[in-house]
């Protein structure tokens, strides 16, 4: 017989051979992948934690905005938690600058060290 029928049939004598020959290199793969395709934590510096504002499960803080003059609650919200706070809108978080001199500082920030 020739080799390559050898190996055939004695991988029909083995029924769980050829899924296992299958999953052990492409198990392999996916792990190899997951540390390319993740960020190391460390890569990042450590920023303090913003204050966030209280909210119901689901809708976050949505019902709280259902003022006619939203400013005013985001205003009394910065009077609380200070100028940098974040807040719930359903499923997003959003981090609220209640300055413009903060929002300027962020967006500069941003700009020079993005565009590295």
């Amino acid at each position: 017989m020739e080799p390559m029928t050898q190996i055939l049939q004695g991988f029909q004598a083995m029924p769980f051979a050829v899924p296992a020959a299958i999953a052990a290199p492409s198990l392999l793969f996916l792990l190899s992948a997951k540390d390319l395709v993740h960020t190391k934590k460390k890569d990042f510096p450590e920023l303090p934690s913003v204050p966030a504002v209280p909210g119901l499960p689901v809708v976050g803080n949505l019902l709280q905005l259902k003022e006619k003059k939203p400013y005013k609650t985001f205003t009394k919200w910065a009077e609380e938690y200070g100028p940098i706070y974040s807040i719930r809108t359903g499923a997003s978080t959003m981090v609220v600058f209640n300055s413009t001199d903060i929002a300027k500082e962020v967006d500069f920030f941003l700009t020079v060290h993005l565009s590295l």
